[in-house]
């Protein structure tokens, strides 16, 4: 009676036993697949963060104009000139801008918090700066966009948009004024555009000549440079903007 009595309490035991270690596995499997479904959850996002700034690394690292292009439409060349400097759309920033004489209207050391997110003329996405030309009906519009997915100082905000309204007073004058420069002649027919640089994509009315190009990023932005011209006036160049979108 008494060996089946010690036999029943070691059944009971071992049965405990199993019964905790079952529980412990089961605790120590959910805690497993939780750990797994948290690493794959960060890992997800570190790719996805990686993915965002390769695209930016390779376009702000891809090959840097040194000077103006010799096509009125280059889309890997979407410069012009400053003070005798060579700005790219893309690449240079404000900073570049004030130390080739821009006037500085802000404190440019303070964080720029908004991200760029494939349009400058996205609501509250680019610091906007307008430089007069000399003319009260004259100007031209800077947008610079912060680039990454952190806030950056405004003066590392990139140039993604100009829009330059001087041709009245570069004819006027013979030549450019201003500081600006760009790689067609200030007084530029549409013959002449498109004997350079070929049909544009669509035209707007007469005289909005539109060339644009897909993001190979956001696909769903364009990067465009529109030509305006004076239909009254032998089709001369009345303005220009260019758009950059990486």
């Amino acid at each position: 009676m008494k060996k089946q009595f010690i036999a029943a309490a070691l059944i009971a035991a071992l049965g405990l036993t199993a019964c905790g270690e079952a529980k412990t596995s089961e605790k120590t499997s959910e805690k497993a697949t939780e750990a797994t479904t948290t690493a794959e959850a960060t890992e997800a996002k570190e790719a996805e963060t990686e993915a965002t700034e390769t695209a930016t690394e390779a376009v702000t690292e891809a090959a840097v104009p040194t000077e103006l292009s010799d096509k009125y439409v280059d889309f890997n060349n979407m410069s012009f000139k400053y003070n005798g400097h060579l700005m790219t759309l893309g690449v240079s920033t404000l900073q570049d801008f004030l130390d080739a004489g821009l006037e500085p209207k802000d404190n440019y050391d303070k964080v720029w918090k908004e991200s760029f997110h494939g349009s400058p003329h996205e609501a509250g996405c680019a610091i906007e700066y307008t430089v007069s030309l000399g003319n009260s009906e004259a100007y031209c519009n800077l947008y610079f966009c912060n680039l990454k997915e952190e806030g950056t100082p405004m003066k590392d905000c990139v140039l993604c948009y100009i829009s330059y309204d001087g041709s009245k007073l570069d004819k006027k004058n013979g030549e450019y004024c201003n500081g600006f420069e760009f790689a067609f002649p200030y007084n530029l027919t549409a013959d002449e555009l498109t004997a350079n640089s070929g049909e544009p994509t669509y035209k707007k009315g007469e005289n909005g000549f539109f060339y644009t190009e897909t993001s190979t990023v956001f696909t769903d932005e364009e990067r465009s440079i529109v030509f305006s011209f004076d239909n009254n006036n032998d089709w001369t160049i009345i303005g220009v903007n260019m758009t950059w979108t990486s």
